[in-house]
């Protein structure tokens, strides 16, 4: 027995393993897969800008809603009934595509964060279609909002502002609520 270690001639040792080496590559089928893999990965980003593209031009943009008139007759009656009237106007921004309404309903609050003096009324009694590039108007008139605490508030908080010189105005929030199709 010698005491050198083994030869081989178509691998080396490493570790008391023969290891063979790696078969030579085909360049061909290295070719082929990275011309494939290319080919595949340009095709998905292609179609990846064509539908960002398509995204961009066809999306929706939301309708805008604007108070165009509001008034608030009976608040300097100190407490009495308060009738709200005034305007809403829906307007539609896309070029394409047209709303279809719901029933719209309006809330009024008194001083933003206040209390709600109108809570749920009903402006179109029923659905309600805006074409694109279109602008409709939505009246209400004579919403009654009842005597009590809140009233008592507008009509001294629109005293005091007359008296410095605010002509009587009063704060209110609109929302406006309705379930939107396109």
């Amino acid at each position: 027995m010698s005491s050198q270690p083994p030869t081989a001639t178509a691998g080396f040792i490493a570790g008391g393993r023969i290891r063979r080496p790696l078969p030579r590559e085909r360049p061909h089928l290295t070719r082929c897969t990275k011309l494939l893999c290319s080919w595949f990965l340009s095709l998905l980003l292609v179609a990846g800008v064509l539908l960002f593209v398509v995204y961009l031009v066809v999306r929706p943009h939301r309708p805008r809603f604007h108070v165009a008139a509001f008034t608030a007759a009976g608040v300097q009656s100190g407490g009495g009934p308060v009738a709200l009237s005034g305007q809403l106007t829906i307007h539609n921004p896309n070029h394409d595509l047209a709303f279809f309404f719901g029933r719209v309903y309006m809330s009024v609050q008194y001083r933003g964060d206040g209390e709600v003096v109108v809570d749920g009324k009903d402006l179109t009694g029923g659905p309600l279609y805006e074409p694109p590039r279109g602008t409709s108007a939505v009246g209400f008139e004579g919403v009654a909002v009842p005597a009590g605490a809140a009233t008592d508030m507008m009509a001294r908080d629109a005293a005091a502002a007359a008296a410095g010189g605010g002509g009587g105005g009063v704060a209110f929030t609109v929302k406006v609520r309705s379930r939107i199709r396109y």
